[in-house]
C-alpha cells in the first residue's frame, strides 16, 4: 500500500500546483503526458502487469463499444439541456465564452484527451486502482481510487469558480468545492466500473473524453444562443 499512498500524494500535489500556479498553458499537455508515462513506468517497476494496469489489448473491442455508447448518451443529454433556456444557462462557462472555433477544437481534440483524460485514466483507473487492488478487494480499490479522484478536483473547482466569478462567501465556496469533489468521486466510481467491466482503459477514456469534450462544446454553444 505504500506505493498507492505515494501515488495519491504525488497526484494531489501535482494537480494543486498545476491549477494554482501560473504555468504557461502550452506546458499542460506535455507535463501531464510525462507524469502519466512516469506513473506507468513506476507501476511496472513494482511488478504490475499490463493487464492489471488496463493497458493490455484484450479489453479494446468491448471498451470501444462502451465508449461509443457513452458518447451517444452524453451527446443526447447535452442536446436536451441546450434545447431548454433554463438548463442552457447552466452550461455556460466563461472560460469558453470568447473562444474561437479553432480554440474549441484544440480544447476538445488535444488539450482534453491528451492533457486531461489520458493522465487521469492512466493514474486513477490504471495505476492507482491496480496498486490498491494488489492488497485489497476490488470494491475497496474502486472506492479508494474514486475518493482520491474526487479530491483531485479541488484545484480545478477553485479555478472554475474564479473564472466564472462565482466565488462568493467563503462558506459558499467551500460548499461548491465539496459538491464538486462528491460529484467527481461518484463519476470516478462509474469510470472504475467501466474499467473493471471491460478489462481495460479504453471505455473509461472514451467516456471521460465524451463528458469533458462535449461539455466544452455545450458551453460554447450555450454562449451563442
Amino acid at each position: 500500500m505504500t506505493f498507492a499512498a505515494a501515488v495519491s500524494v504525488i497526484l494531489l500535489v501535482w494537480n494543486l500546483a498545476l491549477n494554482l500556479c501560473a504555468l504557461p498553458r502550452r506546458w499542460y499537455v506535455p507535463l501531464n503526458l510525462s507524469l502519466a508515462a512516469g506513473l506507468v513506468g513506476a507501476a511496472r517497476a513494482t511488478g504490475r502487469g499490463w493487464k492489471e494496469l488496463g493497458l493490455a489489448p484484450a479489453g479494446v473491442v468491448g471498451g470501444l463499444a462502451w465508449g461509443v455508447a457513452a458518447w451517444l448518451a452524453v451527446g443526447a443529454a447535452l442536446a436536451a439541456a441546450l434545447a431548454r433556456p433554463r438548463t442552457r444557462g447552466w452550461l455556460r462557462d466563461r472560460r469558453v465564452e470568447g473562444l474561437p472555433a479553432s480554440g474549441l477544437a484544440r480544447e476538445a481534440l488535444v488539450r482534453i484527451p491528451l492533457g486531461t483524460v489520458l493522465l487521469e485514466e492512466t493514474a486513477f483507473r490504471g495505476v492507482l486502482l491496480a496498486a490498491v487492488e494488489a492488497h485489497r478487494p476490488t470494491g475497496q480499490a474502486v472506492l479508494a481510487s474514486s475518493a482520491v479522484f474526487g479530491l483531485w478536483h479541488v484545484g480545478p473547482s477553485i479555478v472554475a469558480l474564479r473564472a466564472n466569478r462565482a466565488a462568493g462567501a467563503r462558506a459558499r465556496r467551500a460548499l461548491a468545492v465539496t459538491g464538486a469533489v462528491a460529484v467527481t468521486g461518484v463519476a470516478g466510481v462509474v469510470l472504475c466500473l467501466l474499467r473493471v467491466r471491460t478489462g481495460g482503459l479504453v471505455a473509461p477514456v472514451l467516456a471521460h473524453w465524451a463528458a469533458n469534450a462535449l461539455g466544452a462544446v455545450g458551453a460554447f454553444v450555450a454562449w451563442r444562443r
